[in-house]
């Protein structure tokens, strides 16, 4: 469950993954989630819903070559049915992207355009 804190009538989105045992929380770019959230509810809270599933499931935020960023899911291991280890596979992520990322195409490049200063 992701606790919506409210600073100075600003919403700030934390990382849902930030309550994970230590081994699953993903933390190396929990900053990063946080200010994508943050910044996706200021377009559209639900855009930010969508990219909270994502994160839950297991998505990171990783910087790519051109030194933008995008997102990459975290597959969990061969034989695991825990859930809370990663999407079940590389298909699994796609099949959800296309539904629910796709159609925020557009807003999310430019969104994570915004987390390069970073």
């Amino acid at each position: 469950m992701t606790t919506t804190i409210i600073v100075k009538e600003k919403v700030v989105i934390p990382d849902p993954r930030s309550n994970f045992p230590d081994h699953l929380r993903l933390s190396e770019d929990s900053a990063l989630w946080s200010k994508l959230l943050t910044l996706a509810h200021r377009h559209s809270p639900q855009l930010a819903r969508i990219l909270e599933g994502f994160r839950t499931e297991g998505t990171r935020i990783v910087k790519l070559k051109n030194e933008s960023f995008g997102l990459r899911p975290v597959i969990r291991p061969a034989g695991s049915d825990n859930p809370d280890e990663g999407w079940r596979d590389e298909a699994d992520y796609k099949r959800y992207a296309k539904k629910f990322l796709a159609p925020w195409h557009n807003m999310l490049v430019k969104l994570l355009g915004e987390l390069k200063g970073s």
